[in-house]
């Protein structure tokens, strides 16, 4: 039985059905790119596949996530497509540089009813086929890396010596925001045994942190997001992405946002979160690359100093000096802090454009 609050879950079941029967159904599309970093070419794929189980199920998914809506469902799964596409991509490559293959199939790569072992397999195959290829990342949910761990040596010694990466989304270390605000049917514990048999098999960990779900405030958020990144850190995670969460129809955290009553994090909590996670473990890899950052549905701020903000959480990440008084950056930076640091509930539940 998942970890779940019975009231959360059904909500968001509801939403999900309501949101879900009137999207027009479309042959399930297959979406790519190529871009380099450092002495990488990466490539990234979105596949379409059966979605996430977890989404699926009588329980409804996770609170912020709508990543279900663009998934094919019942639709058949165009497993020659996928194959070639990566194929062909791999192909295009110049050999001088390695490669990196990020597969993102917006629920488990090792869930067979989502991603049929048939692909995951020929995926191997083709990763054996290029050895400039030296890294395979997917993602998983820590029930599927526990129990199916021996798919997940299979995986690695398929692909050897390239490096397999599992990305695990962990979100919170409190099982209480775990169950109230995500629905993620989880326990931090599922998270910490997945982690073990990940490094026992010798495979590289990612670990996800979504910022504000629904019913925490900035501060709370700010606070949480802080103390599951040293969690993560503490059970030997290889890096982190850092994901402050957007606005997805269909989803809970959509319905309150209509009803103003979530807001999407502040940027001056992510450049925090952002700053603060660098200098306390330089050696972990931090990604953070904001989905409709400086947008109303994204982490945004006055709309003035977003892009700058932005900026500034990517030069963080390249290791650049940025300003240590965000009010020398926009003087909306007061307004963030007089939120972070008021106890007023009124800031739980109202929206950034109505606090000036």
């Amino acid at each position: 039985m998942p970890s779940i609050n019975q009231l959360v879950a059904t909500k968001v079941l509801q939403l999900r059905h309501e949101h879900l029967k009137n999207i027009t159904r479309r042959e399930p599309k297959l979406w790519s790119e190529i871009t380099e970093e450092n002495e990488y070419n990466i490539i990234t794929m979105v596949i379409p596949t059966r979605g996430c189980s977890w989404a699926l199920s009588e329980y409804g998914g996770c609170s912020v996530c709508g990543y279900i809506n663009d998934s094919s469902r019942d639709l058949s799964i165009p497993i020659p497509t996928i194959l070639s596409e990566i194929e062909t991509l791999l192909k295009k490559i110049e050999t001088k540089k390695r490669i990196i293959l990020k597969i993102f199939n917006s629920g488990s790569f090792f869930d067979e009813s989502d991603v049929p072992r048939n692909l995951r397999e020929n995926i191997t195959k083709l990763i054996q086929k290029y050895p400039h290829c030296s890294q395979l990342s997917v993602e998983s949910r820590s029930e599927y890396v526990i129990n199916y761990s021996n798919i997940i040596e299979k995986t690695k010694k398929a692909i050897d010596p390239t490096i397999l990466e599992v990305g695990i989304g962990l979100e919170s270390s409190n099982n209480s925001i775990l169950r109230d605000c995500w629905n993620k049917g989880m326990r931090v514990s599922d998270y910490d045994q997945a982690v073990d048999v990940l490094k026992n098999i010798g495979v590289k960990i990612k670990t996800y942190i979504f910022i504000k779900p629904p019913f925490l405030t900035e501060y709370e958020a700010l606070i949480d997001s802080i103390s599951t990144i040293n969690h993560a850190v503490s059970q030997g995670t290889d890096s982190i992405s850092i994901n402050p969460c957007s606005v997805q129809n269909g989803t809970l955290a959509h319905y309150l946002y209509k009803k103003d009553r979530y807001q999407p994090p502040w940027l001056w909590s992510i450049l925090f979160i952002v700053s603060n996670t660098k200098k306390k473990y330089p050696q972990i890899k931090l990604i953070c690359e904001p989905t409709a950052g400086g947008k109303p549905r994204g982490t945004h701020n006055c709309g003035e100093c977003d892009i700058k903000v932005l900026g500034y959480i990517k030069d963080i990440i390249d290791n650049q000096p940025i300003p240590s008084d965000y009010s020398k950056i926009c003087s909306c930076a007061v307004r963030w802090y007089t939120l972070i640091t008021s106890p007023i509930e009124l800031f739980r539940t109202t929206k950034l454009s109505k606090l000036g």
